[in-house]
């Protein structure tokens, strides 16, 4: 299988890198990330910072990761050989894995054929060697092809070694182990809206064309069938914020495409023109995928574009309005909230069910008094949820507004209740509950809300800001991808 494996390295490596125009398909447009040297392996971004790989195809130490953000270019880690996919822990540890040891056509080799865990990726200032940061021993998985951070922390790791002994390897440190087996030449691994795996596998055939699937597993390893198969090729992964399957290496090689397979298992084309479309990250916050392709100096984004004006959703200028300003901002410049508690329910499709629970208390100016009634209130979750509840008496006729009862409140919608308890005892202490039900939140499980805010009347400090990313003991938030939920505490 090495033998195979080479040879069609070594058609790759015949492919010119030079490329026809990348055309996406129509809502949505093509711009290019330039990078320092010839992309490699994977990317991922989060932010401004974008990690990927670079340096050239099996040789021996000579690959390297960068960071792009707005301090330039900075190398983080070095001494790869050849690099596979990419992932970005919730932590900041970046997983990554290269398929090459010595013996195996790349040289004589320090390291290779497992995965590695670079720390502080986001923000580290000097560079680590690959050698000494494996996350188990070298040769561990020889056709180590993409990895996957599961929301245990458990990286999964595809290992494509092809004729039905391609496996999906479950890796904590020290230890790997088999989690599906039977495979072939397996690539990309991503998770699904539902929680559930998505794993491209693809058999070589006699003219070292790949013929495709992507199939369906629950993070234990459970098969639970095909998606779609038949596919011209396949070889990453990523999920989009509708739920598709985003897969790259669709097509001969010099002419090939990432195409999006929707939950129903129909396909369609995402963008076109690549030479090889290698690694596929999508970024959730611009709705934009970020690919590799075979011998260039650059990273291909494609992005939403709802207008067609050839920009992208995500760089539009503010629609502006006529609105009336509200009461208030979206900056808290309140309390910290004291015993906080989130959760996002019901994420996994179908849309327009997600529930949202908030609570917590806060210290607050008591002068104006507080007002709900005529100030109203408003939530905002990271960039997931910004939910404003109105202000008004309550109405018998419509069963909806604010009730007042000793300096207490309580507000009650179709879709949201809202209950704020003001303390007998401690000047300014409110407690607070919010429930809603009827959302629908597009939540990234790589990057999770960081903090939560209540606010009533911001001008007069009347808010409450409760963070969820701060050193122990502070609360965090967890992503719960079987019930669907995120979880902060």
């Amino acid at each position: 299988m090495r033998r195979a494996i080479g040879t069609l390295v070594a058609m790759l490596l015949a492919v010119p890198a030079a490329r026809a125009a990348v055309m996406a398909a129509p809502g949505y447009a093509v711009h290019t990330i330039a990078t320092p040297d010839t992309v490699e392996g994977g990317v991922v971004r989060q932010g401004d910072a974008i990690l990927v790989g670079q340096g050239p195809s099996f040789t021996a130490g000579a690959q390297s990761i960068v960071r792009l953000d707005a301090g330039g270019p900075a190398t983080i880690a070095t001494g790869f050989n050849s690099l596979g996919g990419f992932d970005l822990a919730p932590d900041g540890t970046l997983y990554v894995v290269d398929n090459c040891f010595t013996g195996d056509g790349c040289g004589t080799t320090a390291t290779g054929d497992t995965v590695y865990a670079i720390p502080d990726a986001l923000t580290r200032t000097t560079a680590v060697t690959a050698a000494g940061h494996e996350v188990v021993p070298p040769g561990t998985i020889p056709f180590a092809s993409d990895v996957f951070v599961a929301p245990d922390g458990a990286a999964l790791v595809s290992d494509a070694a092809g004729n039905g002994a391609g496996r999906v390897m479950r890796v904590v440190p020290g230890t790997a182990t088999d989690l599906i087996g039977g495979l072939d030449l397996v690539g990309g691994i991503t998770l699904a809206a539902d929680g559930t795996l998505r794993i491209v596998d693809a058999v070589l055939n006699p003219d070292f064309s790949t013929t495709g699937k992507v199939l369906e597993s629950k993070l234990d390893g459970t098969p639970l069938g095909t998606l779609v198969s038949g596919l011209a090729g396949g070889f990453a992964a990523a999920t989009d914020g509708a739920g598709n399957v985003l897969v790259s290496s669709i097509g001969p090689f010099g002419s090939s495409k990432v195409i999006a397979v929707a939950p129903d298992g129909g396909v369609s084309d995402r963008a076109t023109g690549f030479g090889f479309s290698g690694d596929v990250f999508f970024d959730a916050v611009r709705d934009e995928a970020l690919v590799l392709d075979f011998g260039v100096t650059d990273i291909v984004a494609v992005c939403r574009d709802q207008d067609g004006d050839g920009v992208c959703d995500a760089d539009e200028p503010p629609t502006t309005t006529t609105q009336a300003p509200t009461t208030t901002t979206t900056t808290c410049t309140g309390a910290a909230v004291a015993r906080a508690r989130l959760m996002l329910g019901k994420l996994a499709p179908p849309a327009g069910d997600d529930t949202l629970a908030f609570k917590g208390e806060m210290r607050i100016s008591t002068s104006p008094a507080v007002d709900p009634v005529a100030t109203g209130a408003r939530v905002i979750v990271g960039e997931v949820v910004d939910l404003t509840i109105p202000g008004g008496a309550f109405d018998p006729a419509t069963k909806t507004g604010w009730k007042a009862k000793h300096g207490s409140f309580k507000y009650h919608g179709d879709t949201v209740k809202v209950s704020l308890a003001a303390s007998t005892k401690t000047p300014g202490l409110v407690k607070f509950k919010v429930a809603g039900k009827g959302g629908s939140y597009v939540v990234d499980p790589a990057h999770l809300p960081r903090q939560a805010t209540l606010i009533l009347d911001a001008a007069a400090g009347q808010c409450g800001e409760a963070g969820f990313a701060g050193p122990a003991p502070a609360p965090v938030c967890v992503y719960k991808a079987k019930r669907g939920k995120v979880q902060c505490k």
